[in-house]
């Protein structure tokens, strides 16, 4: 497995979790998430080289959708997975929800709570927008049945 995103000693702390309880065996590499955009081909080759079978990765989006579709011919691994903010969670940042929030969905919220200056733009203008655009393809599906 190859671990990309978050920053560095957020990282380090899930490879050493993984290694632990797996074995050094199933670490192909980490790498942070922050990077510029002269870093990226290095960053995919490193990715490549690392011969890895699954891919990690733990950057906001668009970033994250941009830089795997711009190298993925170089980066190649048969797995890829977009984590969110797991890297986070499992190193014990970021604290999850209790049990009742997750099961009722509500785990958005409580990182919001967590992180208010971080999150809030991402949930009420990202989720607004996200609610609007489908609001307006429903109506173009019902105004086209008629």
């Amino acid at each position: 497995m190859f671990f990309l995103g978050a920053e560095e000693e957020t990282v380090k702390s899930v490879v050493n979790i993984y290694t632990n309880l797996y074995g050094k065996e199933i670490i192909a590499g980490y790498r942070n998430g922050y990077f510029n955009k002269e870093e990226e081909p290095m960053i995919a080759k490193q990715i490549s080289d690392s011969n890895a079978n699954i891919l990690f990765v733990a950057i906001t989006s668009p970033k994250k959708e941009i830089f795997l579709n711009t190298y993925k011919s170089i980066i190649n691994i048969p797995l890829i997975m977009g984590v969110g903010g797991s890297f986070d969670v499992i190193s014990g940042y970021v604290k999850r929800a209790p049990l009742w929030m997750q099961k009722w969905g509500m785990e958005w919220f409580y990182r919001v709570i967590q992180e208010p200056r971080r999150m809030w733009k991402r949930y009420l203008y990202g989720n607004s927008i996200f609610i609007y655009l489908v609001l307006k393809e429903k109506m173009k599906q019902v105004l086209n049945r008629r």
